[in-house]
């Protein structure tokens, strides 16, 4: 399990109510996702969201919702349209990866102060773009006061977590990654240092 940064979320003891958000290994549905965009449309959010697929797509500058019962009933990828130069191009023929990207994005930005859950987060991803990835959810997740959690047993992906860690001082003291054994009342925590010296040496921490 990875852990990813953020800074105080019950900044008043006194609320015990945490907004969370749950995103599966086979992703978020394309009606789920056209629910969670309704919710930031306008907002500052929606400008992070263009930004986090700027760094997959530099020539995405807008992104809308297309509602469809293609869309609704068949949980396909059909429900988002990106703006590339002048042309208009159907989100779902990007591929896997930015179709998962603008879901983890599209979860972060709707529990801001809040806690992400993501189970094989590194799902549909080519290990080339996995830096990217977690550059940009340590980056929206420090800036919206998220905290991350992530399960892995991709080997590719713990090791870019490992170096986004590593380039980024400002995520000092913020990430971890923990192993979970059977039989082992708690986990064994890998700390940042811990992290590279494990990435550099090809030391298994899954």
């Amino acid at each position: 399990m990875i852990s990813a940064p953020y800074n105080e979320i019950i900044k008043n003891h006194r609320e015990f109510r945490i907004k969370t958000e749950f995103v599966k290994s086979y992703s978020l549905t394309a009606n789920k996702m056209m629910e969670l965009f309704d919710q930031v449309v306008l907002t500052p959010e929606e400008d992070v969201i263009i930004e986090a697929l700027r760094k997959i797509e530099p020539g995405i500058d807008r992104i809308a919702p297309i509602a469809s019962k293609q869309s609704y009933y068949s949980g396909s990828r059909s429900g988002f349209v990106v703006r590339i130069g002048q042309q208009r191009v159907p989100i779902g023929s990007m591929g896997d990866g930015i179709w998962r990207i603008l879901g983890l994005i599209l979860a972060i930005v709707n529990v801001k102060d809040g806690v992400l859950l993501v189970d094989e987060i590194d799902t549909g991803l080519h290990y080339s773009v996995m830096v990217d990835m977690w550059t940009i959810i340590c980056q929206v997740a420090k800036r919206l006061n998220v905290q991350v959690f992530a399960t892995t047993h991709n080997s590719d992906c713990w090791k870019s977590f490992a170096a986004v860690a590593n380039s980024d001082n400002s995520l000092e003291n913020g990430i971890t990654i923990h192993r979970i054994e059977k039989g082992k009342p708690a986990s064994i925590i890998f700390e940042e240092q811990e992290m590279m010296i494990a990435a550099e040496r090809d030391i298994e921490v899954r």
